[in-house]
Order: C-alpha cells, then sequence, then structure tokens
C-alpha cells in the first residue's frame, strides 16, 4: 500500500491494491496509550458517502467557528485581527506568545 497523504496529520490514505480497498489509517492519544484505528472503503459508493459526511461536518465546523468569532467580536470586545492573529498563533505548535499578549495587546517581558 502506497501511502498518499503526507506530513504529520493523524490518519494516512493508503490504496490496498490486493483486495482493491481504500483504507484510513487514524491514530488516537499518545505514546504510551496511543491506538490506531483502520477504517476500509471497499466500494466508490462507500467512499463518497465517507467524502460527504466529513464535507458536512467540516462545514458545520467552519459556521461554529465563524459564529463564535462574531459572538466575541460583537459581545466581548474582541478586536477582529487580533482575535484572527491569536487563532493563527494557537495552530502554530512554535509559537510561543502569550494569547493575553496578542488578544489585549499586553507588553511581554
Amino acid at each position: 500500500m502506497a501511502d498518499e497523504t503526507g506530513g504529520r496529520l493523524p490518519f494516512s490514505v493508503r490504496f490496498d491494491a490486493a483486495s482493491r480497498e481504500v483504507v484510513v489509517m487514524m491514530t488516537f492519544g499518545n505514546p504510551p496509550r496511543q491506538t490506531m484505528r483502520r477504517k476500509a472503503f471497499s466500494s466508490l459508493e462507500a467512499v463518497a458517502v465517507a467524502v460527504a459526511e466529513h464535507h458536512h461536518e467540516a462545514f458545520l465546523q467552519a459556521t461554529l467557528a465563524g459564529e463564535l468569532a462574531s459572538a466575541a467580536i460583537a459581545h466581548l470586545g474582541a478586536d477582529p485581527g487580533r482575535l484572527e492573529e491569536a487563532v493563527r498563533a494557537l495552530s502554530d505548535p512554535a509559537s510561543t506568545v502569550p494569547l493575553g499578549a496578542i488578544l489585549h495587546g499586553e507588553k511581554q517581558p
């Protein structure tokens, strides 16, 4: 099976030529309690259903994120630019800037 996804994602998608299946391997948790889950799709219809489910979940998650950001701006006085910067910092494993410093403009020591 050849790995068709790269990077450091908690899953990989592969094609098993022997069984003619698209296989997803998902990693949960951290060592030593890390587990792997395997899910195989043996038909194009099954893959289409899985794609639709993931698109739907992504839509719901993106909509919720937008609503939360709007509420923070409207009700908590968040600066939209600083909020976006804080969200990017949370997605950056190399970021060491405290969220308060980003969100409120506090001086760093």
